[in-house]
């Protein structure tokens, strides 16, 4: 039997959780436009033609810093002389990988802070220090020698910033969303996720193509965005309902509702990581099952998300012009997926039709069956089908845009909603070290176990190898059997 959803009726638009949606949709946007701004600008930072040929003849012990090459400018929009960098592709995965370094550090104590403090400081703070860090990197065009260290280290800064910043958008949800509203808003905020990657897939593809140094201008894009969001985050979002100038009695009312009791005013009560119910979390199958969810799903998206572009390029040869329309069009529909589903999944619960656990249930089974489908596809998927290829991961997107609606990553903010912060940096933390751990595990394990040596029991049987079984009985029959295998070789001879 579902349980009943009681209705009131508040209005969605306009409101302030409306609003809220709506600033976390913006700040979704200027947190990926920071954090994909690189792996787009790199394209054009990198001299491509100096690695393939010169560099490689350099012992790499003998060069003190990575030269510097600057090309002629190009007959097109100037301001800065274009200027190429001449890092290795080992480099350049050491450079797009440090943004994980500091990403991971932040999961959990963001979760933990956004309880204690704030999402909304958290939000401020973190957008602050990321937006200058971003800034900063469009530094790297006047230095000579140390840039490849300078932007290792700016690239850990924000990502240690931007860790932070999805447990403490949970930590609101769960005092701002009603649950038969919440897939909607829920949605609404995150799809900035898809359309900040998308935004900045166009934008970095025009400024590289037709800009002299054009990645300097993605950095003080990216950065500038986040400098125009956070005083209208600062002057109109609020941590809670009490606390939030401009929200109606009625709406107000409304929240208390359904979320009163983990309403807070402006004495904030403090949680201690020791004094949390870790038992209950360690031995909750929901939760366990979430993380579990959590972690399949995301490696699956992360790993996609960063080998598209090569396996469309590499394996069906579409150039990469095309190959950015598709990505862009792909995160666009990840984006409309993702809406509709919320949408659709609150007006299900409203409507008392499916209960909440099924609708969570349904979504996330589409998302999780949807997405094996799609890479059973592109294992029949060569050159000779490349359109299908290609239209296979614009489904692969599009599906997987269930769970941003009404999946799992909803799911927190149901089941533990006093503490969905922490509880998700906690299982992201694990779904984001997924990728490299599994890696280093299976070299640890063929380190101490591997081997090259054929072992004895499998070995192709020699003629004349010696028996070493003490058996008795084996040994005489050996024997026997001996001059009657020389005899009948003989024979064939």
């Amino acid at each position: 039997m579902p349980t009943k959803i009681k209705t009131m009726n508040c209005p969605l638009i306009p409101s302030a959780r409306f609003s809220l949606a709506l600033f976390i949709f913006f700040g979704c946007v200027v947190q990926y436009t920071q954090r994909i701004n690189l792996s787009i600008g790199i394209v054009c930072m990198i001299n491509k033609t100096f690695i393939n040929t010169e560099l490689e003849s350099i012992p790499y012990l003998t060069r003190i810093d990575n030269p510097i090459i600057k090309t002629p400018s190009k007959n097109t929009i100037l301001f800065f002389q274009d200027k190429r960098f001449s890092w290795t592709e080992f480099e350049q995965q050491i450079i797009l990988g440090a943004y994980w370094i500091g990403y991971i550090i932040t999961l959990i104590p963001g979760g933990w802070l956004s309880i204690n403090i704030g999402a909304k400081r958290i939000y401020v703070y973190c957008l602050s220090i990321s937006s200058i860090a971003t800034l900063a990197l469009s530094i790297i065009y006047l230095l000579e020698t140390i840039h490849f260290a300078f932007i290792f280290i700016l690239r850990i800064i924000i990502g240690f910033a931007h860790g932070a910043l999805i447990p403490a958008t949970y930590s609101l949800w769960s005092v701002w969303a009603a649950p038969q509203e919440r897939c909607t808003l829920t949605s609404l905020g995150f799809s900035g996720i898809n359309f900040g990657t998308a935004i900045i897939m166009l934008i970095g593809g025009f400024f590289c193509r037709y800009i002299d140094s054009g990645w300097i201008y993605l950095f003080i894009l990216s950065s500038l965005l986040g400098f125009i969001w956070i005083p209208w985050w600062i002057i109109y979002v609020a941590d809670t309902p009490e606390l939030h100038k401009t929200i109606s009695e009625k709406e107000r009312h409304f929240l208390h509702h359904f979320n009163g009791k983990f309403m807070h005013g402006k004495q904030r009560h403090v949680i201690s990581l020791i004094s949390l119910p870790w038992k209950n979390i360690i031995r909750s199958k929901p939760i366990i099952a979430l993380f579990i969810t959590q972690l399949c799903n995301l490696f699956g998206i992360f790993f996609f998300s960063n080998t598209f572009g090569k396996l469309l390029q590499d394996i069906h040869h579409i150039s990469t012009l095309y190959i950015g329309y598709i990505l862009c069009t792909g995160f666009l529909l990840m984006q409309l997926s993702g809406l509709t589903t919320g949408i659709v999944a609150d007006y299900l619960v409203r409507k008392n039709l499916i209960s909440l656990t099924n609708v969570r249930k349904l979504f996330n089974s589409l998302t999780s069956f949807s997405s094996a489908f799609c890479i059973i596809i592109l294992c029949f998927c060569d050159e000779s089908r490349k359109i299908l290829g290609a239209i296979t991961v614009l489904i692969y997107l599009f599906g997987s845009g269930f769970a941003l609606g009404s999946g799992f990553l909803v799911n927190f903010t149901d089941i533990v909603p006093a503490y969905s912060g922490l509880i998700f940096g906690i299982a992201n933390t694990f779904a984001s070290l997924s990728g490299f751990i599994g890696n280093i595990m299976a070299s640890i394990v063929f380190l101490l176990y591997g081997s090259a040596e054929p072992l004895q029991w499998a070995r192709f049987p020699q003629q004349n190898e010696p028996n070493n079984d003490d058996d008795d009985e084996q040994s005489t029959f050996t024997e026997k059997s001996q001059p009657i295998e020389q005899s009948t070789i003989i024979e064939k001879i």
